[in-house]
């Protein structure tokens, strides 16, 4: 009578399907990283490449304006830098510098922040295709691995998702680097015994694992410059607009030093009618009242 292989005598497949329980590891794991990557409601956090794009658009928008405004200020600076004679030609001639000064310095941190956005963009376009790659090589499990295939399929999901709350906080990735080693492996092997047992066809998991560990390690390396970006993001518009005043209160100045009492209060006039004019347009609206606003989801 034959009798069964013992359990230390069992074929190295056998045992790695045994060894190896893709929904309790994984999720395992992800509850792990889930813990560290917790943020509070209310995040000011990006949770998707596309929200990061339009972020780097938005620099790219906001170096066009601060150009144009430091073009507008040398052009104003030509009629003043001369006329020293009075305290009110001087804070003239300070505040167009000043306004110069600020606009070329916000132009050259969005243009640097966009470079720097751009990069990490291209680097998380390419880590979510090779993920999706992965992905979309589970989709003709065989019915009986159908739970794993599952699984799977919501731990990539998760990697994906997982990486956002990391470019805003570099310090994670020394927290997390050690998990998402023992994911990318754990994921690996459990791709590997799939293939071994016909469950997923030969060929489809190396390349998009490599590019995944690749394009990881990349977003980590670059984490201090995409800091760069997204503080350009917030420094900017504020620069901008200190720009702005900078130049209209240099051009108050001069109109009302070398100009008649008629000209530079026509010049107030129609400066503060277009602020008045603005602020009414945007209350008619957006019918804006006193009572804050509630958000539909509060908890997201």
């Amino acid at each position: 009578m034959h009798n069964p292989p013992s359990s230390t005598k069992m074929p190295r497949l056998h045992r790695d399907a045994q060894r190896i329980q893709p929904f309790t590891q994984l999720a395992t794991l992800a509850s792990q990283m889930g813990e560290v990557v917790f943020l509070p409601s209310g995040d000011r956090s990006i949770r998707q490449t596309d929200s990061l794009r339009m972020m780097n658009s938005n620099l790219n928008s906001l170096a066009i304006i601060a150009t144009f405004l430091a073009g507008v200020q040398i052009q104003a600076i030509s009629f003043s830098f001369d006329k020293n004679a009075t305290s009110l030609q001087t804070t003239c001639n300070a505040l167009f510098f000043g306004g110069l000064f600020v606009d070329v310095l916000s132009g050259t941190i969005a243009i640097a922040g966009a470079i720097q956005l751009q990069r990490t963009c291209t680097l998380l376009q390419q880590r979510e295709s090779s993920l999706r790659n992965l992905t979309g090589a589970l989709k003709n499990m065989p019915k009986e691995r159908e739970c794993d295939g599952l699984a799977l399929v919501h731990h990539l999901r998760f990697l994906e998702m997982v990486i956002f709350p990391l470019l805003h906080n570099p310090r994670l990735w020394n927290e997390l680097s050690s998990p998402l080693k023992q994911s990318a492996d754990l994921l690996e092997d459990i791709m590997r015994e799939l293939q071994l047992n016909n469950a997923l066809p030969t060929g489809t998991i190396a390349y998009p694992l490599s590019d995944y560990r690749h394009t990881t390690n990349r977003l980590a390396k670059y984490v201090f410059r995409t800091g760069l970006g997204f503080t350009a993001s917030l420094a900017v518009p504020f620069l901008i607009l200190g720009g702005i005043c900078c130049f209209t209160a240099g051009a108050v100045c001069l109109v009302v030093s070398s100009q008649p009492a008629q000209v530079w209060i026509t010049s107030l006039a129609v400066v503060g009618g277009t602020v008045l004019f603005l602020i009414a347009l945007l209350a008619f609206t957006m019918n804006l009242h006193l009572h804050a606003i509630s958000l539909p989801f509060e908890d997201v």
